[in-house]
C-alpha cells in the first residue's frame, strides 16, 4: 500500500492504482513529474514544478493549486516519511493532485554501465509527461523482463528516440550529441544542455551505427546520468563509462549539490 497526499487529505492506494499506464491506474488523464530527494531535500525541485505548470498549459489541464501550495504539499510528503533519499511523483488530474513518495532504491553499480534495449514505440505526445503512458510501461516492462535498465524507443525508420523513462546522449570523436526534437523535455537532459563544458550537437541516431560510438549515457531525474556499455548485442565503446561520460557524472555531482 501506498500512503499518498490528495489535495491535503491522506489516502491509501495500491500500487498499480497510482502507476500512470496501467488499466488499474485509478484517476483520468492528466500529468506527471517524479524527481528525486538527497537528504530530505526535493533536486532540482523548480524546474520539476515549471515543467509540471508548462504542461498543464500545453494539455489545457487547470492545476487547481498554486506552485507554491503545491511545493507545502511536497515538503509535507517528504518530511513525513522515513527514508532520507526518495523517489517522489505528483500526479495532477483534472480536480485533484496527489504526491508521493518511495525510497530511491537504486544500485549504485549502475554508474559502472548498464545494459539496454530496444523497443519499436515512442510516446503519445512527447512534449509532456501524460498520465497515458502505456506504450513506455510496456516497453520498460521489455526491458526488464530482458534484465535491462531500461528500454530505448525507436521509431519506424529506426531512429533512436529517448528511453522509456530517459533521454539518450551520445558520443562520437569527442563530440556531445542528442535529439533536438520528438522528444521528453527531460529536467536532467535540460541541465547537461544548458551547463555541459562540451558543446551540444542536435542530431539523428540509427540503430546501425552503434559500433560506431565511442560512448553513450542515459539521463532520468532519479539515477541522473547512466553510462551504457550495451544495447541489444552491441558494446558501446569499451562497455565501460568513458571520459566524457566520467567527466559530466562529476559535474552532475556538483549541480546537485549546490541544491541541497
Amino acid at each position: 500500500m501506498i500512503k499518498a497526499l490528495v489535495n491535503w487529505n491522506w489516502e491509501s492506494f495500491d500500487d498499480d492504482e497510482l502507476q500512470p499506464g496501467t488499466g488499474s491506474f485509478s484517476f483520468g488523464y492528466g500529468l506527471y513529474e517524479t524527481f528525486r530527494t538527497k537528504n530530505y531535500k526535493p533536486i532540482f525541485l523548480n524546474q520539476h514544478l515549471r515543467r509540471l505548470f508548462n504542461s498543464a498549459e500545453t494539455i489545457n489541464l487547470k492545476i487547481t493549486y498554486s506552485c507554491s501550495e503545491i511545493g507545502k504539499m511536497i515538503y509535507t510528503v517528504i518530511n513525513g516519511f522515513h527514508e532520507k533519499d526518495q523517489r517522489v511523483r505528483i500526479i495532477a488530474v483534472p480536480e485533484k493532485v496527489i504526491i508521493y513518495t518511495t525510497a530511491l532504491n537504486f544500485d549504485e553499480k549502475i554508474y559502472e554501465g548498464i545494459s539496454t534495449l530496444t523497443v519499436s514505440t515512442q510516446r503519445d505526445n512527447p512534449k509532456v509527461k501524460t498520465t497515458d503512458y502505456t506504450n513506455c510501461l510496456d516497453a520498460y516492462k521489455i526491458a526488464q523482463n530482458k534484465n535491462c535498465f531500461d528500454a530505448i524507443l525507436i521509431d519506424d525508420k529506426n531512429q533512436i528516440l529517448e528511453g522509456s523513462r530517459s533521454n539518450i546522449f551520445w558520443i562520437m570523436n569527442n563530440s556531445l550529441f542528442t535529439r533536438k526534437d520528438n522528444v521528453l523535455p527531460g529536467i536532467t537532459r535540460q541541465m547537461i544542455i544548458e551547463k555541459s563544458p562540451y558543446p551540444i550537437v542536435y542530431d539523428h541516431l540509427n540503430i546501425f551505427d552503434f559500433k560506431r560510438l565511442d560512448e553513450l549515457f542515459l539521463t532520468n531525474s532519479g539515477s541522473g546520468i547512466i553510462p551504457v556499455s550495451k544495447i541489444d548485442s552491441t558494446l558501446i565503446g569499451k562497455a565501460c563509462p568513458g571520459s566524457i561520460t566520467i567527466k559530466l557524472l562529476k559535474l552532475y555531482d556538483s549541480w546537485v549539490r549546490k541544491t541541497v
